[in-house]
């Protein structure tokens, strides 16, 4: 068999590892040969870029986190803010109805934002830790669906990348210090290639931007639509969305696609335009693609990060309907019916998603707790020792003793819930819920020393929880 359709055989099984090398060697004999490097050195690069490609507009939903310059002041000027508007809003909504919303009352919020616990962990719900609910030594906390990630999609591309360049025999494919992009802008053959190279494998934003540039120059009119595409998604990248959003426009009036239109909410997000990002789905979903997963999928975040939780949930609802295997609208939509007291129809939906291959400590958590709410009392520890071995993080680990510790709150074994919260502030030494717990059942024996102690604590882990600040001020009137 020839070597270089060996290649592309192996490129076209997601068998890149071996691509590579065998791709290594085809450049190795034409240098020999002393022949240009062409095919062999084209299918590197692509095989090298898929091998850590992350779609950074699933990764990152742009949601909820604002820039670097918008959160240097102590407040933000009215309307400008998309986290404390959000905040301010839920919290009005609760003083002006007396009580809580029915599809908000017991889930809980990210300490800073106010943003509420989703099914599947995103970059805005990742960031920070959520609190419990205005009872949360009542209440249990649903862990998201997926491990957490620490960092963005761009950092753990970079990761992955040196470590697979590292021992590479060919060295690297292109001294981006002496990358030159006009070099490059008319080899039709290899451009967006290397644009994906320099973009998802080296993460080098500015070379990438360079080269969407010399293309665009180049070309001018007949650049086509693919490349102002590109380009918006750099200066989405270097955070400049006024200016990505002319060229994703410009991009979307020569070719409507998907992933245009998500560009382009994304940036309608960053630019602290829900509406108009609502607006754009909606059309596209309903006249250009109905049905496509994406546009619905985003319309449903944002729907929830806006606090519309019945909206988001019809969404995901539809969503489940056309991809019966969407883990993201199945978690969703189990987080729904958990925190309206419907534990048992939660959890036909986390066994749908055990059914498809899913393991992870969050999903046993998450069954062991709609066991536990609903009765099935001996599923409930079986499920907890599943996610304790499965628990990798120290994150994980202190939020199934957390969990736990509601275990032996309804058994009504207080020392019991007492060494489980410990063991989850062992673990994490920063939550603020476990803490605000362990004061609660000091003051059953009377301990207020410590009672301060853990309140003082939780404070300084979550200061925007209502619950700790109540019970800071109550233990200093009576102090």
């Amino acid at each position: 068999m020839d070597a270089y359709f060996q290649a592309v055989s192996l490129f076209r099984r997601r068998n890149y590892d071996q691509c590579i090398e065998i791709c290594n060697l085809l450049m190795v004999q034409e240098q020999q040969h002393g022949e240009k490097q062409g095919r062999a050195w084209e299918l590197k690069m692509r095989a090298m870029t898929q091998r850590v490609y992350i779609d950074e507009i699933e990764a990152d939903d742009g949601i909820g986190v604002d820039d670097t310059l918008d959160i240097l002041p102590a407040t933000a000027k009215p309307g400008t803010s998309f986290v404390s508007a959000t905040a301010t809003a839920l919290r009005r909504k609760t003083a002006s109805n007396g009580t809580r919303s029915t599809t908000t009352a017991g889930r809980p919020r990210t300490s800073a934002t106010g943003r509420l616990i989703t099914g599947v962990s995103r970059p805005g719900t990742m960031n920070e830790r959520p609190l419990t609910s205005r009872l949360g030594n009542r209440t249990a906390r649903l862990a998201t669906a997926s491990a957490q990630r620490l960092n963005s999609a761009q950092n753990i591309r970079l990761g992955s990348a040196s470590m697979y360049a590292f021992g590479d025999p060919s060295g690297p494919m292109i001294h981006l210090s002496r990358f030159h992009a006009a070099q490059y802008a008319d080899k039709n053959s290899i451009i967006k290639p290397l644009f994906q190279y320099l973009y998802y494998h080296e993460g080098d934003i500015p070379k990438a931007l360079q080269l969407c540039d010399a293309v665009i120059n180049l070309r001018k009119v007949s650049a086509g639509w693919w490349w102002h595409a590109q380009k918006g998604r750099c200066l989405i990248a270097t955070n400049k969305p006024k200016v990505a959003e002319e060229h994703l426009k410009l991009s979307l009036s020569q070719m409507p696609h998907p992933d245009t239109i998500l560009l382009l909410a994304k940036v309608f997000m960053k630019l602290k335009q829900p509406e108009n990002a609502l607006q754009l789905l909606q059309v596209a979903s309903n006249e250009r693609f109905p049905g496509e997963i994406s546009l619905m999928t985003q319309q449903a975040r944002i729907q929830e990060y806006l606090g519309n939780i019945n909206n988001s949930v019809k969404i995901y609802r539809d969503v489940a309907l056309l991809d019966s295997m969407n883990t993201e609208a199945l978690a969703c939509i189990a987080v729904h019916y958990f925190y309206n007291n419907q534990p048992e129809t939660a959890l036909l939906y986390y066994r749908r998603i055990l059914s498809m291959g899913a393991h992870s400590a969050e999903l046993y958590c998450n069954i062991a707790l709609c066991c536990l709410y609903g009765g099935q009392l001996d599923l409930v520890l079986y499920c907890f020792q599943r996610s304790i071995r499965l628990a990798t993080t120290n994150e994980q680990k202190a939020d199934v003793w957390y969990n736990i510790s509601f275990v032996a709150l309804t058994t009504g074994d207080i020392n019991l819930a007492r060494r489980c919260l410990r063991l989850c502030v062992s673990y994490d030494g920063s939550h603020g819920a476990a803490l605000n717990n362990l004061a609660v059942i000091a003051t059953r024996t009377g301990q207020y020393g410590k009672v301060k102690s853990y309140l003082i604590a939780a404070q300084t882990a979550s200061p925007e929880c209502d619950e700790i600040n109540h019970n800071v001020q109550l233990i200093e009137k009576y102090k």
